[in-house]
C-alpha cells in the first residue's frame, strides 16, 4: 500500500440517489481530492451499525489495495461516541466507534486506530459527521497528511467483543435476496437452514431450482444468502434485517 490512497470508497446508509451522498463527494473535492470516489454501498442497514459491520467486512476481499474507506451509519452522530480512524496493511478506514469496523479490526494482520481530532472545523454541523468530519479526515489522508488523534487498542472500540458470524440477515437487495452474516466458507452443503419458520435447502445457483423456489447458496463475497428464483425471498419468506438464521442438518 502507498502513501496515500489510490480510492475512496462510500459506505453509508444514506440511500440510493441521496443528497446526503451529493454532499460528501462536495466536501471531499473541496478537500483538494484528485482520487475517484465510488459509491461502494449507499444501503446499509440504517440504523444498524451491527449487521453493517459483517456486511463491511465481505466486501473487503474483493477492494483494490489502497482503498479509503468512508464508512458511515452513525445513529449515535452528535452524542459523545469517538469518530476513529483505523489503517491496516491494505486499506484505509474512517467512521464511528459504534462497532462499524469492528470486523475490520479483527480481521488477522497488523492493525492501527486512532481517534480523528481535526481542529479548526468551523460550521460543523451536529448531525452529519459525514460531510462535517469524516469526509475532512479523509481527505488530509488523500493529500498524504497525518489525521491528528490519540493511538487506541483495538480492543477498546465497541464491538470487539461480538462473533466472527452473525446467525442473522444482515441486508436485503433490491431483489429481495436476504444476505446473512454467515460466513459460507467450509459450511456443509447438506445443510438445511431455518429461517422464520421455514426450512430451505442449499442449490448452487439460481438456475439450478425451479422458478419460485427458495433456497440458499454462497454469495459472491463468501456470505449465507437466501433467495428465491425469480422472486423475493424476503417477500416469500417474511425476512427482515435481524431476521436469526438457524442450522439444522437433513
Amino acid at each position: 500500500m502507498g502513501d496515500t490512497p489510490e480510492l475512496v470508497a462510500l459506505f453509508t446508509d444514506f440511500g440510493v440517489g441521496s443528497h446526503y451522498l451529493g454532499q460528501v463527494k462536495a466536501r471531499l473535492l473541496a478537500g483538494g481530492i484528485s482520487q475517484p470516489v465510488i459509491d461502494l454501498c449507499a444501503d446499509a442497514p440504517a440504523f444498524n451499525p451491527r449487521a453493517a459491520a459483517y456486511l463491511l467486512a465481505s466486501f473487503l476481499p474483493a477492494m483494490p489495495d489502497g482503498t479509503l474507506f468512508m464508512a458511515v451509519v452513525d445513529p449515535g452522530v452528535g452524542s459523545s461516541r469517538r469518530a476513529i480512524m483505523v489503517t491496516t496493511e491494505r486499506f484505509w478506514f474512517v467512521a464511528p466507534d459504534n462497532g462499524l469496523l469492528s470486523r475490520v479490526v479483527g480481521a488477522p494482520g497488523p492493525v492501527r486506530v486512532q481517534t480523528i481530532d481535526l481542529p479548526d472545523l468551523h460550521r460543523r454541523s451536529k448531525t452529519f459527521d459525514g460531510r462535517d468530519l469524516f469526509a475532512p479526515a479523509a481527505a488530509v489522508i488523500c493529500r498524504g497528511g497525518s489525521v491528528p488523534g490519540e493511538s487506541l487498542l483495538p480492543d477498546s472500540l465497541v464491538g470487539c467483543d461480538w462473533p466472527e458470524e452473525l446467525a442473522e440477515i444482515i441486508y436485503i437487495d433490491a431483489y429481495g435476496n436476504a444476505v446473512s452474516g454467515l460466513s459460507g466458507d467450509g459450511l456443509s452443503r447438506e445443510l438445511t437452514l431455518t429461517v422464520n419458520g421455514n426450512l430451505v435447502a442449499y442449490a448452487e445457483t439460481f438456475s439450478a431450482v425451479a422458478t419460485g423456489c427458495p433456497f440458499w447458496y454462497v454469495n459472491a463475497n463468501g456470505l449465507v444468502e437466501l433467495a428465491v428464483n425469480r422472486g423475493s425471498a424476503a417477500a416469500k419468506l417474511g425476512l427482515r434485517v435481524g431476521s436469526p438464521v438457524s442450522r439444522q442438518t437433513d
